[in-house]
């Protein structure tokens, strides 16, 4: 019968390719119209700094580099490099990108739906409208859901967008393939399941969602059990490329390295390991402590689902220890649970739907600790049951072998539009929240007024924004809630340096390093205070102390260069920029301060090159212009010392008034 049926579904989808295209058009429409706001703003949020901003490797497609710094994301990584390349650093061009993967998502939404409510006239369920119009409403849920803002709008979860990508990509080729009988459909989601383990780690559960379909939607039952398996064994040893990649995690890996720390709290001992450890978290949450709390984190999960309000970009979530509350989650998640192997006879897609949300937060959400306990991204992959379960419950009715007992009003369809409609007034004025960054943080603040972190990123927007009394206020607050929290006294010594009160920036940096001996930052920025207070014997002990501990820290040997040029010693300066420019080759400043070292020692072609090179890094330069043509000066090259000058002043640079009478009187120039 399937044959038949798919012989029958296949012909209509010949016959109505033009309204899939016009479905996907609908849905990219749709998706700009929802997320236009967010997509104007010029900032990058939280972990953005990290991953893209301030990341080197994507600058550049150097496949090895970026392989090595992402690991199990590569092909994310690779995505943001591509995207540099077309873009540059402007934020709007990579939430577009975001919100095209999210488009395409829902358009995969729209085809599984289909496939399976044709599937499911075989199981004697129906639905009770014409497929295309529930698959559509799904597809719009979807995209519409208030929950899929932070993965859109926050760049660096687009790790969970490619991975949801492939991930339905993958099921859905898996379907055509079973039903088609067709090897090219096999081999395309075989590429597909490997693309999707190069995304993020929860990709893992694919092959159990591909088995639990086909037991469900294609009548597995019916073959031998040792074709059922040979069918989904080639998914299981593809994700083995997951668990492979993670025991060769490099600490600098982006995100992944994130997940656990080398050192490890956990029953109030410290203890420390030279690898990391996948299977625990930063911060010390125990196993038992941390599933206990994910029974109370899923129930918060369905509620968000269902009720998408008060959403939260940083929730303030208590951790559970055996309390009633816990065990009345665990009771309703069984529930949940039971109401699955109830349904699995008359209504196989709410069954399917709930097993769909378990299967896809089992790798977050179970005994694995994972930094911070809840995130709404996590929700992404999870969201596809809950369109499936709404979809059934609204179209799809059980039939008897001799008439359908399911009919539908006009009025009926009024439901459906309404849930859109509301769903969609939610998605957007949850995206006003995300049009800036200060916007982001004032609304996390706001919902989370004891955790030290929404303070703690709140008070580096206002750095950024150069508010520093609204700087050093949230990180005092940060501090107050957490005290052993040294990136917030670190970052408050910065703000103390920048306002010129050196012994309290120094002070924080003690605490610091107090609370963390081996934070080589810590170590720097100390050295930094003592040099602007040319305290250069404790300056250069500090930036040596940062480099035994991050040998790869450039800034380190920049400035440890800087202040041996101040001691005299220009040959170990020299020696520490050119070691900062071969660890980080784009880096303008050590460019720039070797080719000083390298004009006052007279070596004028090479001084040349490094401020050339300064520039090329960092057009806008001011300094290197005006550091080149004092090089150009003394190689009596007077017009290209006068167009670097030019360019310095135009810069905003105030070149030195010796310099300038001395080029004028030796070119016999007066501009």
């Amino acid at each position: 019968m399937r044959d038949k049926l798919w012989a029958t579904m296949h012909h209509k989808a010949n016959n109505f390719g033009h309204l899939n295209i016009g479905v996907l058009i609908a849905l990219i429409l749709g998706g700009y119209a929802l997320y236009f706001i967010p997509l104007q703003s010029k900032e990058f949020y939280f972990d953005d700094h990290f991953s893209i901003e301030n990341n080197e490797v994507i600058k550049k497609i150097d496949i090895p580099k970026i392989f090595n710094t992402f690991n199990t994301r590569f092909l994310v990584g690779l995505s943001f490099a591509l995207n540099y390349t077309w873009c540059g650093l402007h934020p709007s061009g990579y939430r577009l990108i975001n919100l095209l993967i999210h488009c395409l998502n829902a358009f995969l939404v729209y085809l599984l739906i289909k496939s399976t409510l044709y599937l499911c006239i075989e199981r004697k369920l129906i639905p009770i409208i014409r497929l295309e119009w529930p698959a559509l409403f799904a597809s719009m849920l979807f995209l519409c859901h208030p929950i899929q803002t932070e993965p859109v709008n926050f760049i660096t979860q687009r790790f969970v967008l490619m991975g949801t990508f492939f991930y339905l990509l993958t099921l859905f080729l898996y379907i055509q393939h079973r039903c088609r009988k067709q090897k090219k459909y096999l081999l395309a989601s075989l590429v597909a399941a490997m693309a999707a383990m190069f995304c993020k780690e929860f990709v893992v559960t694919l092959p159990f969602m591909l088995a639990l379909y086909d037991f469900y939607f294609l009548s597995a039952l019916a073959d031998p059990w040792w074709k059922r398996c040979s069918r989904i064994l080639p998914f299981f040893a593809i994700a083995l490329i997951v668990p492979i990649l993670l025991l060769r995690t490099p600490t600098e890996a982006i995100g992944v390295a994130n997940i656990a720390d080398s050192k490890l709290q956990e029953n109030d001992s410290l203890k420390s390991g030279s690898h990391i450890d996948i299977t625990r978290a930063r911060g010390g949450i125990s196993r038992r402590q941390y599933f206990l709390t994910e029974l109370n984190v899923m129930c918060t999960y369905v509620r968000l689902l269902f009720l998408p309000v008060k959403q939260n970009f940083d929730y303030d979530y208590p951790l559970s220890g055996a309390r009633a509350k816990d065990f009345l989650s665990g009771f309703f998640l069984l529930c949940l649970l039971a109401l699955a192997a109830v349904t699995f006879k008359s209504y196989r897609i709410v069954s399917f739907s709930i097993l769909w949300f378990f299967i896809a937060l089992s790798v977050e959400s179970s005994f694995i600790p994972i930094g911070h306990v809840i995130a709404e991204y996590r929700l992404y992959l999870a969201s596809v049951g809950f369109a499936f379960l709404v979809t059934a419950m609204l179209y799809v009715r059980p039939i008897d072998h001799k008439k359908v007992t399911g009919t539908i009003s006009k009025k009926w369809h009024l439901f459906p539009v309404l849930i859109l409609i509301v769903f969609s007034i939610l998605t957007y004025q949850r995206n006003q929240v995300w049009r800036d960054e200060l916007t982001l943080w004032n609304d996390t603040v706001d919902k989370s007024p004891h955790k030290a972190r929404p303070y703690y990123n709140r008070g580096h927007t206002y750095d950024d924004q150069g508010d520093l009394i609204g700087a050093l206020s949230d990180y005092t607050k940060a501090i107050g809630l957490n005290p052993n929290y040294t990136e917030a006294y670190d970052n408050r010594g910065i703000i103390y340096g920048k306002k010129g009160n050196l012994n309290q920036a120094i002070s924080d940096f003690n605490k610091t390093i107090d609370i963390d001996p081996k934070d080589a930052k810590a170590y720097f920025n100390r050295g930094d205070a003592y040099y602007n207070q040319r305290k250069l014997l404790q300056a250069l002990s500090d930036y040596t102390k940062a480099i035994e501990i991050n040998p790869k820290y450039a800034e380190s040997y920049n400035n440890r260069g800087n202040a041996y040029d101040d001691q005299g010693n220009q040959a170990q300066a020299l020696a520490d920029y050119t070691k900062a420019i071969e660890i980080n080759p784009e880096f303008a400043e050590a460019y720039d301060n070797r080719g000083i070292d390298y004009c006052n020692g007279g070596n004028l072609p090479q001084s040349i090159a490094d401020f050339t090179r300064a520039i090329e890094i960092d057009p806008k330069f001011a300094e290197a212009y005006n550091n080149r043509g004092y090089a150009n000066y003394k190689e009596k090259a007077y017009d290209k010392a006068w167009a670097d000058v030019n360019k310095a002043k135009a810069l905003g640079y105030v070149p030195n008034p010796g310099f300038i009478r001395s080029l004028k009187a030796a070119s016999g120039r007066n501009n």
